[in-house]
């Protein structure tokens, strides 16, 4: 996996975002990396959503937060 990759699914752990938010933090990447990083992550097959639709991995500080989020 790309570095790039790495720090996105490292991000995830900690934290649930909006793939808009994700993209917003490394505006300074070149598009076609980042969508490539993206898709190292994606498939790994280890991405969940939570209801408001925000991005999170599994086992981390990111599914707790996620799991107290519901959607009104």
């Amino acid at each position: 996996m790309s570095g790039l990759a790495d720090t996105i699914e490292a991000t995830l752990v900690r934290e649930p975002l909006q793939f808009a938010e994700l993209v917003d933090r490394h505006r300074a990447v070149a598009w076609r990396d980042f969508l490539h990083a993206w898709g190292e992550v994606r498939e790994k097959d280890i991405l969940k959503r939570d209801d408001i639709g925000r991005y999170y991995i599994p086992g981390g500080a990111a599914e707790a937060v996620a799991a107290e989020t519901r959607a009104i």
